[in-house]
């Protein structure tokens, strides 16, 4: 399972469908099908969703622009001054989508996960942690 830190305004992007790809300049060691949590980052901090990976893409930043400009929720001076500097541009796209019902705080990951600290790329979570979250109650899926 692999946990990703974003924006809680990309988040909404994701939530009401605009956004099936989520940006990173690094590569996660990630098949498709592998189940994606989506954490909310300041000032929400808290997992809000889940979701299903389809497939990752790596690319240089100019494809991965032609790729992905209408489904990834960022303006191209965004996406540029994201990837300046950098030759690899990674896309993860994902389907599926799950809200909570409860979304789960900071306060509740760190009371069971004591020494948590929202990454900010990504990281994988051991099965412990995937437990506590795949037994959280779904509000809606998205397609």
């Amino acid at each position: 399972m692999l946990f990703l830190s974003i924006h809680p305004r990309y988040v909404d992007a994701i939530l009401d469908g605009r956004k099936t790809v989520e940006l990173r300049k690094r590569v996660p060691r990630a098949e498709a099908g592998t189940q994606l949590v989506i954490y909310a980052s300041m000032p929400k901090c808290a997992v809000v969703a889940s979701a299903v990976i389809d497939r990752i893409d790596a690319m240089e930043p100019e494809q991965m622009w032609q790729k992905v400009r209408k489904i990834a929720a960022v303006s191209l001076q965004e996406f540029d001054e994201y990837f300046q500097n950098h030759k690899l541009a990674v896309g993860i796209h994902f389907s599926h989508v799950k809200v909570f019902e409860n979304p789960i705080t900071l306060a509740e990951l760190r009371e069971t996960w004591h020494t948590f600290h929202p990454p900010q790329q990504f990281r994988y979570l051991d099965e412990m942690q995937q437990k506590s979250i795949t037994t959280r109650s779904v509000h809606r899926v998205l397609s």
